[in-house]
């Protein structure tokens, strides 16, 4: 767990260097992206759940952070998009990791689909062109990948499925944020709430990694 000393330094980093009164530099633009990348190095060297999960969960966090740094330039269209893009890979990677077969249509599903439906419709107004079509895919990958956290912590109910599932809704949750200030109408504090739901959820999804393949057995015999 000595490894995630790196993550809390890497964000001591960020909030003493990454504030936006500072001019943009890519160095700041790297500062912003070196949280994720320590939990990428974490999740590659604490992981207990098996090669294959935490493979795909640091091949995520490391997507995510280039998504970081494509993101500190979201002013400019074009790195806004491959932030987008960015980000859609680590959803798509993590929605692997928790497992998309697992998927199934019932109640909790139907509700988060109305959700994101609801949203995306909420936010239509202000998306022009292609960014329009985008965020509908955008919006279909992070609610599978919330789904396929929901179902996993279904499975076996475990703490570390537990920090997946929670990480996923406030990934979620600080894309609404973004978002909804980028497209609709400007939010009190928006980069604070923004960043803290986003750093938390990376945080609590990279502690997944943590589970016991035993322990898992033993709650799926109960």
């Amino acid at each position: 767990m000595k490894t995630l000393l790196l993550f809390f330094a890497a964000l001591v980093l960020y909030l003493l260097f990454g504030v936006p009164e500072l001019p943009l530099d890519s160095v700041k633009g790297f500062v912003k992206c070196l949280p994720v990348a320590a939990l990428s190095v974490f999740v590659q060297v604490e992981q207990k759940c098996g090669p294959t999960y935490a493979r795909l969960l640091a091949a995520g966090l490391f997507s995510s952070a280039v998504g970081d740094y494509c993101m500190y330039w979201h002013h400019t269209p074009e790195w806004f998009m491959y932030g987008v893009i960015a980000f859609s890979i680590t959803h798509l990677l993590y929605s692997f990791a928790f497992g998309l077969r697992h998927l199934t249509i019932d109640p909790l599903a139907c509700v988060a689909m109305v959700i994101a439906c609801v949203s995306y419709g909420y936010l239509l107004p202000g998306l022009k062109g292609v960014h329009a079509p985008v965020v509908a895919i955008y919006v279909v990958l992070i609610s599978s990948m919330t789904l396929s956290a929901v179902a996993r912590l279904r499975q076996a109910t475990t703490l570390p499925r537990l920090c997946a599932c929670t990480g996923a809704v406030l990934f979620a949750v600080s894309d609404v944020i973004l978002a909804v200030d980028k497209f609709r109408t400007p939010l009190p504090y928006p980069r604070v709430s923004n960043m803290t739901t986003y750093f938390t959820a990376q945080f609590l999804i990279a502690l997944s990694v943590i589970e016991s393949r035993r322990a898992v057995r033993s709650k799926k015999k109960d």
